[in-house]
């Protein structure tokens, strides 16, 4: 499958309260199994999910 470069630039977790519905891990997941390359995680007042995040991307050798 050839897909382009992409990398989704506006991205929030569970951790934006009432806006955000996803865990960090899912989203890192669901964006390898897309074949993105990296993922921006910009969930708002809080940087609590980003080392969930990044265990996952690390996992999926994904960019966080």
């Amino acid at each position: 499958m050839n897909t382009p470069d992409y990398a989704e630039l506006h991205c929030l977790s569970n951790f934006t309260f009432l806006r955000g519905a996803s865990h960090p891990a899912e989203l890192v997941a669901q964006a390898a199994a897309l074949g993105y390359r990296a993922l921006a995680l910009t969930d708002e007042c809080s940087v609590a999910g980003v080392v969930r995040a990044w265990e996952a991307a690390r996992a999926h050798q994904l960019s966080l």
